[in-house]
């Protein structure tokens, strides 16, 4: 069985897969001859990968992402091929977690304010947590850590997701299509929705003429969920007192984006899933992937982290 190993595996990671009888190959040592017969892709190769599914004998079965997000795999024809697509969903859940709450006191504690202040000018137009109810959309992995840290300060939290579901952690969940009554108890909402076509461009002018004195509008979703001069123009006219902003679009911003003018964003440029421990964004997806392999090999099944390629999520 063959494993196209697009980000770095480890020395044991091979050995780990050779007692499965998986043969790792590289997209710098694979041959013209071996793609149609790759069976597992371990991350997503574009180039190798439009290759594959062009060929209708190609043996591809399983993709391990190496993000939460699926939206830049072609999913229909991954579907249409009958491929299994396996996301990183939980793997940076705390860290993106803290970035958000780091984000919260940030601003709430004022240190905005004096991060660029020269004189000695006391600012003590502060919020504590427990003032400032957050709203999450996406009660995923990522939306429960976020929640859990929120409730761990004596914080309110409440979730959206698709169908309204009550998840742990919250104090009450809304549907996508029934948030409002939220959104109006809320002063923070965090964007963690995943790209797809029902959740683009979802928070636009529509959605930021429903607040009123939003004191932080997160993203550490996809930045195709949000529409960047909606946003900017909530914020100039005070709808929005500041945004936090991890994703963007396009990434890299070009220099000159107005998002870099104003002092009420703090753009972190894709980075909110950093740790020291588990360097690079791929840190620690080999646990994800390995907790599949024994089913795989056995009899093709996957028990973890499947995406519906039909939600795309």
């Amino acid at each position: 069985m063959l494993l196209l190993a697009v980000k770095g595996i480890t020395e044991s990671n091979r050995i780990f897969l050779s007692q499965y009888g998986v043969t790792v190959v590289t997209p710098d040592t694979i041959t013209v001859q071996q793609i149609p017969e790759i069976v597992i892709s371990y991350a997503w190769d574009n180039a190798i990968g439009q290759q594959i599914l062009a060929n209708p004998g190609a043996k591809l079965k399983w993709i391990q992402t190496q993000s939460a997000g699926v939206d830049y795999l072609p999913l229909k024809k991954l579907k249409d091929f009958g491929v299994i697509v396996t996301n990183a969903s939980g793997l940076k859940a705390i860290p993106i977690a803290q970035t958000v709450l780091s984000y919260i006191l940030y601003f709430a504690r004022g240190l905005n304010i004096y991060a660029s202040r020269t004189h000695w000018e006391p600012y003590t137009n502060q919020y504590l947590i427990t003032e400032l109810p957050v709203l999450v959309f996406g009660t995923g992995r990522i939306g429960q850590q976020i929640a859990g840290h929120i409730k761990a300060f004596g914080g309110i939290v409440y979730g959206v997701n698709t169908t309204g579901q009550m998840v742990d952690g919250f104090d009450e969940v809304y549907s996508m299509h029934d948030y409002q009554k939220a959104l109006a108890k809320s002063r923070v909402v965090v964007d963690g929705l995943p790209g797809t076509p029902e959740t683009d461009n979802f928070f636009n002018n529509h959605f930021f003429e429903q607040v009123n004195q939003l004191f932080l509008f997160i993203n550490i979703g996809r930045g195709t969920t949000l529409n960047q001069n909606d946003l900017l123009a909530a914020i100039d006219d005070s709808r929005v007192k500041y945004a936090a902003l991890d994703v963007t679009t396009p990434e890299p911003l070009p220099k000159n984006h107005p998002l870099f003018d104003r002092p009420q964003v703090l753009l972190t440029q894709h980075t909110s899933w950093g740790e020291s421990v588990n360097a690079g964004r791929t840190g620690g997806l080999f646990r994800l992937f390995e907790k599949n392999v024994p089913y795989f090999v056995k009899d093709g099944t996957i028990r973890y982290n499947i995406v519906n390629l039909d939600k795309g999520y």
